[in-house]
């Protein structure tokens, strides 16, 4: 898969949705980490080092609106 550069909102979007799957059990397969990168067009370990803080720690993390 060719790598992609990510803009800073779709960074702070990975990380809601991550933060979204840890409080809600009922989106936990929905945004699972694989079908978030596929989403992105990016690998499941760009998608991991985001959440992780590993990768683009650049980026200033926002409060998240949670959505219904």
């Amino acid at each position: 898969m060719a790598s992609r550069k990510l803009t800073d909102e779709q960074v702070r979007e990975i990380r809601c949705y991550e933060r979204e799957r840890a409080h809600y059990a009922g989106l936990a397969n929905l945004y699972k980490r694989q079908n978030i990168a596929n989403r992105y067009g990016v690998s499941y370990s760009v998608v991991t080092a985001i959440v992780d803080g590993l990768a683009y720690a650049n980026v200033p993390d926002t409060p998240c609106a949670i959505q219904k």
